[in-house]
């Protein structure tokens, strides 16, 4: 009543807008180096995840995978079931930086997968090795001084470009300790940007109304990152302010 529109025909005007922001924007979304992903801008997000008291002055941002429930499927139920939760979904790959913007987004794939299954089909790592380098090394500076690195859950390992906490067989040294407690505490201030965009935006989370198969269900979740982050640039969200990094401003964001 209040648009005058029946209410499948606001449906489609909201599924024909989400699919033009998506298209639009999706670059936005990926490993941009020309952009917030600059070895420039890892570098100032490096700095303030160590001035927030993280062990290492190389980590630029903070890599988990997000599960978004849907309804069961007509089809190819067992693909999108999650054995882990007990539930159907859509899994996504993110990374937060600092400034409390999720710069990079892959997905959705089907619940059934695992975190580093993600991680290889979106080809971040072999992203990182070429544009995550820090400036003024080469060929010659050791793997540890080169790059900059991402920081995950035990599940994705370690190496030159991403690396977990000390994790697996035998007890934890004191140091190993203290260094896992101070990257858990540097990280659980990041995992509030997984819960902004499903608080900004609740319609995320009426799983009964996500059907794949008559919605663009996999858009929804990516252009609410899109527009929670064009939100932080206007009024920082608690991340940033836990960093004290400021996020871009409207126009540098969507440029």
């Amino acid at each position: 009543m209040q648009y005058d529109r029946s209410a499948a025909g606001i449906s489609e005007i909201v599924n024909y807008t989400v699919c033009a922001i998506d298209i639009a924007w999706a670059h936005l979304l990926a490993f941009d180096h020309n952009h917030l992903l600059s070895p420039s801008q890892l570098d100032v997000y490096a700095a303030a995840i160590r001035a927030a008291g993280a062990p290492l002055s190389t980590v630029w941002g903070f890599i988990d995978c997000t599960l978004r429930r849907i309804a069961r499927p007509s089809r190819g139920q067992q693909a999108a079931y999650s054995g882990y939760k007990k539930f159907h979904a859509l899994k996504y790959q993110a990374v937060v930086i600092p400034n409390g913007i999720i710069a990079h987004l892959f997905g959705p794939w089907e619940g059934r997968h695992a975190d580093p299954f993600l991680l290889a089909e979106s080809g971040l790592l072999e992203q990182c090795a070429q544009h995550a380098v820090q400036e003024g090394s080469d060929e010659n500076t050791p793997l540890e001084h080169r790059y900059f690195q991402l920081f995950g859950d035990p599940a994705y390992g370690v190496g030159p470009h991403i690396i977990s906490p000390f994790s697996g067989a035998g007890e934890r040294t004191e140091e190993e300790l203290e260094w896992n407690a101070r990257m858990a505490s540097v990280r659980i201030k990041v995992e509030h940007a997984f819960g902004v965009v499903v608080n900004t935006w609740s319609f995320l989370n009426s799983f009964w109304k996500q059907r794949v198969y008559s919605s663009p269900v996999g858009r929804y979740y990516r252009v609410a990152v899109l527009l929670t982050n064009a939100r932080n640039c206007y009024s920082p969200n608690q991340v940033a302010t836990a960093f004290d990094c400021p996020p871009p401003t409207i126009d540098e964001y969507f440029y």
